[in-house]
């Protein structure tokens, strides 16, 4: 396990810089100018020719390496930056950096992404179970139908269907605001709903073919309950599917919530990314995105570790 965990922390550093490259080249080819405002406004014409020789905006070449060498601390170590790791103002929002944008609505997006796991865990879990215990039975086709209802509706639909029922049309929760409880239901339900159907059908296979083996048949023999052969021989190890998508699943949710945060107005870093593609915000799309990259790397490397925990027969690869 120490050996998986220092070799990805040595992979660390390439994955991140072949990450940063791709961004760089697609958010350069991005049409526009980084210098506009929101809705086409320009500053004057010797600001913006300041500011592009300032930020090296009509210099690729030398906008990639300044960049890369602030962002990994480098240009602090060498003395010409007074901040490390420093992920640049953002070219949009006035008077704000990166990093303290970033600061703001990180918090906010793990929030909303962990709640979401944590809702499809329960829903996907119990129903998969439900449904793997009498295959073809009523509650296995209702656990099918939602399941490939959740993963073939887009979020936006989901998100919009309920926001209009119950915000605007029953008026049991609020809308608009973010913070409260009441304001994560919705946002939560809406993320959580595709995750909860990978995971209620990725339980069901394996609550299915675990409980035809061998060893639930000893168990059965021994005079175990049923409720005990399920729950701590059976789903133990049909968890561990499941456990390997949790790892994309927990970052995609935490960092892939784009559309939920734009329909919901929640002031996460997809609503944030998703204004800095829009706006051609270089150094903002570069800094959001390596955090997210991180995270992922991060997240994979703990559900290995978790993986391995759970079951330490199987072998890690790196």
């Amino acid at each position: 396990m120490w050996h998986l965990i220092g070799k990805r922390l040595v992979q660390l550093p390439l994955l991140l810089w072949i990450i940063y490259t791709v961004t760089f080249v697609f958010a350069w080819l991005i049409p526009g100018d980084p210098t506009e405002r929101g809705e086409g406004r320009r500053p004057p014409a010797e600001v913006q020719e300041a500011m592009k020789v300032q930020y090296n905006l009509d210099n690729p070449w030398a906008f990639y390496v300044q960049y890369l060498g602030d962002a990994t601390g480098v240009g602090y170590l060498v003395g010409q930056r007074e901040r490390a790791f420093d992920l640049g103002p953002s070219l949009q929002y006035i008077d704000w950096r990166v990093a303290g944008i970033i600061k703001g609505a990180l918090p906010v997006s793990l929030q909303l992404g962990l709640a979401a796991i944590l809702v499809a865990l329960v829903i996907g879990v119990s129903a998969g179970v439900m449904g793997a215990l009498r295959p073809g039975g009523f509650w296995d086709w209702a656990t099918l139908s939602v399941a490939m209802v959740g993963i073939s509706l887009p979020t936006f639909v989901t998100g919009t269907v309920l926001l209009l029922v119950f915000a605007l049309v029953l008026g049991w929760l609020p809308v608009g605001n973010w913070g409260g409880a009441a304001e994560m239901v919705l946002p939560t339900i809406t993320l959580s709903l595709p995750f909860a159907a990978y995971i209620a059908r990725l339980t069901r296979m394996g609550m299915i073919e675990v409980m035809n083996s061998d060893f639930i048949r000893t168990a059965r023999a021994k005079g175990l309950s049923e409720r005990r052969v399920v729950v701590k021989h059976a789903l133990k190890v049909a968890f561990l599917p499941v456990l390997s998508f949790l790892g994309p699943a927990a970052a995609a949710a935490m960092t892939g919530s784009f559309v939920v945060e734009e329909v919901f107005n929640v002031p996460g870093m997809g609503y944030f990314f998703v204004a800095a593609v829009q706006n051609k915000d270089l150094f903002l799309i570069m800094g959001v995105v390596l955090v997210y990259a991180t995270m992922l790397i991060v997240f994979n490397l703990l559900v290995d570790v978790a993986y391995h925990l759970i079951d330490p027969r199987i072998e890690l690869e790196g």
